[in-house]
């Protein structure tokens, strides 16, 4: 019997779902890789979202009126300051609203008290989470894997590394059959020749932006790190599921994410930083932090609706990718 679907909002425990009777599913890939992501946000404008606010809230409601999910965890502190607003429209229209919060002091009772509530939720198994815990770690370690074959073997495109990572949080609803096709990449990548391209890393929330890597690689740059999304692949996994999710930089504010920035930078010998901002969003205001606390050269682009790149915005990068060559 197939697993009934349910729908978050960004990375929660996904090792709980998978130990229910749910098949997770990530609201926002959803939206991001449809053929006609605008879709989506047309919707949700139809039924009263206004133009001015982040289009990924209206992607991810779009997302659950239009595929008929009718229950959703919403992550309500640790990620969108919309979030709470969106689940209360959601609970207006009927759906099951699932709350979930990250402290954001990284309060290891706090967290704890959260998953505890999160597993009776969903009415867990809990010796099957043991078990799932055990087998997702080996799909994790094939990811990182992946990471590894980006920046040190360079073999790995900035847009597979993207795609792959982004979908650790959900694996696509089935971690077994995602961890053969990450085999099988893995496979297919060794035979490949080193690429080519002066090593730049990306920061900030995955881009709306549809076509950022490929030009990206286009111009002579590699982008050799992900941050948030190779959180969401959870690099420093634990055996402890609370552990786990503590060292989770992303939902515990820019100090924290900054330790693991810093590190990246160094290990993987970046360049400079293309610091994606999403129009709305209150995570903008980190730009002024990273700018000050990071001693190399950062471009920050900003994104509103899924497009390609605009002209000015390929100029920009151009320009950004030349300084780094000449320096």
């Amino acid at each position: 019997m197939d697993k009934k679907v349910i729908g978050f909002t960004t990375t929660i425990p996904v090792e709980i779902v998978f130990a229910s009777e749910y098949k997770p599913c990530d609201l926002n890939n959803v939206f991001i890789t449809d053929s006609n992501p605008m879709c989506y946000v047309e919707s949700a404008e139809r039924d009263g979202f206004p133009k001015s606010m982040c289009n990924w809230v209206k992607g991810i409601y779009g997302v659950v009126k239009e595929s008929h999910i009718d229950t959703v965890i919403a992550v309500i502190e640790g990620d969108c300051s919309n979030t709470l607003a969106l689940s209360e429209i959601l609970k207006y229209k009927g759906i099951r609203v699932i709350p979930f919060a990250y402290p954001y002091d990284r309060d290891k009772k706090v967290l704890k008290r959260e998953i505890e509530k999160l597993i009776n939720e969903l009415s867990a198994d809990i010796e099957e989470l043991v078990v799932v815990e055990k087998e997702i770690e080996a799909v994790r370690k094939n990811l990182a894997l992946i990471d590894i074959m980006t920046w040190q073997d360079k073999l790995v495109t900035g847009k597979e590394n993207h795609i792959w990572l982004v979908c650790a949080s959900d694996m696509y609803g089935d971690y077994k059959h995602y961890n053969s096709m990450a085999e099988g990449f893995i496979r297919g990548a060794r035979t490949r020749k080193r690429i080519e391209g002066i090593n730049i890393g990306y920061i900030g929330v995955p881009p709306i932006l549809l076509d950022f890597y490929e030009f990206c690689e286009s111009i002579g740059a590699h982008v050799v790190y992900n941050e948030i999304q190779r959180q969401f692949a959870l690099p420093h996994a634990s055996k402890n599921i609370v552990k786990r999710y503590l060292d989770y930089t992303y939902p515990y504010g820019i100090f924290y994410r900054l330790e693991d920035i810093k590190k990246e930078i160094k290990r993987r010998n970046i360049k400079g930083l293309i610091h994606y901002v999403q129009a709305f969003c209150h995570r903008v205001m980190d730009d002024i932090i990273l700018r000050d606390m990071l001693d190399i050269p950062i471009m920050t682009i900003e994104g509103d609706i899924p497009k390609k790149l605009d002209a000015r915005t390929k100029l920009r990068l151009e320009a950004f990718i030349e300084m780094l060559e000449s320096r």
